[in-house]
């Protein structure tokens, strides 16, 4: 799944109704980052959400591409590690 290039509060209902679908056909989901340019602490914590849910059912996220932009707002909101973002 690639994520738009924003994820903001404006873009999260949207976002997780996909997370949803994705999550009901699959445990792991493949998240492309590259294309995120804006990311604010609701897309962040939405990221947070679809990470746990997915460790419950025995998946994860498995991180596809880069984003300067994602791992420095996780870093400052605190997240990096609890999402496991590589940097």
């Amino acid at each position: 799944m690639v994520l738009p290039e924003q994820l903001t509060i404006f873009e999260v209902a949207d976002c997780k109704a996909e997370f949803i679908t994705q999550m009901n056909r699959s445990s792991v989901l493949e998240l492309d980052v590259s294309a995120l340019k804006k990311i604010d602490s609701a897309g962040v914590q939405l990221l947070f959400s679809v990470k746990q849910a997915l460790q419950e059912k025995g998946g994860d996220i498995c991180w596809v591409g880069t984003s300067e932009l994602l791992v420095s707002n996780a870093r400052w909101l605190g997240m990096c590690d609890a999402l496991n973002i590589p940097r």
